[in-house]
């Protein structure tokens, strides 16, 4: 449990930095943190999500900055678990439902799963 938390808050760092790579083992829990703004509608959805993944998307949040006042940004925290071994790439697209997605609105992660 002790080196679940350690390394939840290593990922937790890594991930704020913006890294593309991320090493984890199988069974761990991992965060994503992604700066966010649900008030104007958009919000963080994982494209390329599908039944052969090697991961699971576990938990999700949006967490408002401190003393953050009406139409304030904050964070949405995505907790993924590794299923088993190999590499994945998670693509999050930051957006309106209705809109497309622009390469602005794009964050990719590459996985590698222990």
């Amino acid at each position: 449990m002790k080196h679940m938390v350690i390394l939840s808050i290593c990922s937790l760092l890594l991930l704020s930095f913006q890294s593309s790579v991320v090493n984890v083992r199988t069974g761990e829990v991992f965060k994503v943190v992604l700066a966010s703004n649900q008030s104007t509608g958009y919000s963080w959805q994982w494209e390329n999500k599908s039944e052969e993944n090697l991961l699971d998307s576990v938990y999700v949040d949006y967490v408002l900055k401190d003393k953050a006042i009406t139409g304030a940004g904050g964070n949405e925290i995505w907790e993924f678990m590794a299923k088993r071994k190999g590499k994945q790439e998670v693509i999050m697209v930051y957006k309106r439902p209705w809109e497309k997605t622009t390469e602005a609105d794009r964050k990719v992660f590459l996985i590698h799963i222990d």
